[in-house]
């Protein structure tokens, strides 16, 4: 199978469709224009072969460029685009539930001023972290968590960033790449305690929204053996390579060898890629 066009993310599907384990499809677009996602529940055992032809596309203008500025952008793009707006980044500055808009009120009264999430989850250590509300899955399968659980409910996106906040002197927020693909263990008593201290720091301001699903949702992928020593693929270093797939978790390709490429780290990139 040859695949030829612009990088995207793999959209990770919840592990309840595809037996018990996270299932990917991997998407690409023509410029901006979207092709047909590919399901790549038989990629991990086969050989993958890469060529970049050194051309990035901007995900949202379609410019080319020689590299991305940052998330697959243009330098123009990242500062303009409601979907890098400071909000996406840092939750608790969304001003749309005011009616403040950042950058676009449509995109901003869609995606932010509605239900949230804030979440407690291990990709190799605890974190906290905010999603949309019903997104959480997806957010846990995106960053290669292993287990999740529900802190708190909220009903826009600056309180659900608000609470990260409060909690972010205690406990991470970002994940550790490194250690997320080696093998981690699972505690799911840990979470459930470490949920109970986040209400105790919390306090009674923010008791309204604590969540009292105490589910603790295990994750697994579809990995036959992690890397003992990770070396990292980056296609304008390695333009041109192939690997025999071992696993993918998160938004890494996890080669026999041990080198791991970050997909959404391509974002953009104009490619051929062969599976088999």
């Amino acid at each position: 199978m040859i695949l030829k066009g612009n990088i995207r993310k793999m959209i990770a599907s919840p592990a309840s469709t595809y037996g018990g384990r996270v299932g990917y499809q991997f998407q690409m677009f023509d410029v901006l224009d979207q092709l047909p996602t590919v399901d790549m529940i038989d990629w991990v055992g086969n050989k993958l072969s890469w060529r970049f032809d050194g051309v990035v596309n901007c995900v949202v203008s379609g410019e080319p460029m020689n590299q991305a500025y940052r998330m697959g952008m243009s330098q123009k793009a990242f500062f303009e685009s409601p979907i890098s707006c400071p909000s996406i980044i840092n939750p608790e500055l969304s001003t749309i539930h005011t009616g403040v808009v950042l950058r676009d009120r449509e995109f901003e009264e869609r995606y932010h001023n509605v239900p949230h999430i804030v979440y407690l989850s291990r990709t190799n250590k605890l974190k906290v972290g905010v999603t949309g509300y019903g997104r959480e899955q997806y957010r846990w399968n995106d960053q290669g968590a292993v287990e999740g659980i529900i802190l708190c409910v909220t009903p826009y996106r600056q309180l659900a960033g608000e609470i990260e906040v409060a909690l972010k002197e205690h406990m991470n927020d970002k994940t550790h790449w490194l250690g997320m693909l080696k093998e981690v263990s699972r505690n799911p008593d840990e979470l459930l305690e470490l949920k109970d201290e986040c209400f105790d720091i919390l306090g009674m301001n923010y008791e309204p929204f604590f969540s009292d699903d105490d589910t603790v949702h295990a994750i697994h992928y579809p990995v036959e053996h992690y890397p003992s020593k990770v070396m990292s693929i980056k296609m304008a270093k390695a333009p041109e390579g192939s690997g025999v797939l071992s696993g993918i978790k998160g938004q890494y390709l996890i080669f026999k060898d041990g080198r791991v490429m970050n997909v959404r780290a391509h974002e953009g990139c104009r490619v051929e890629l062969e599976v088999g």
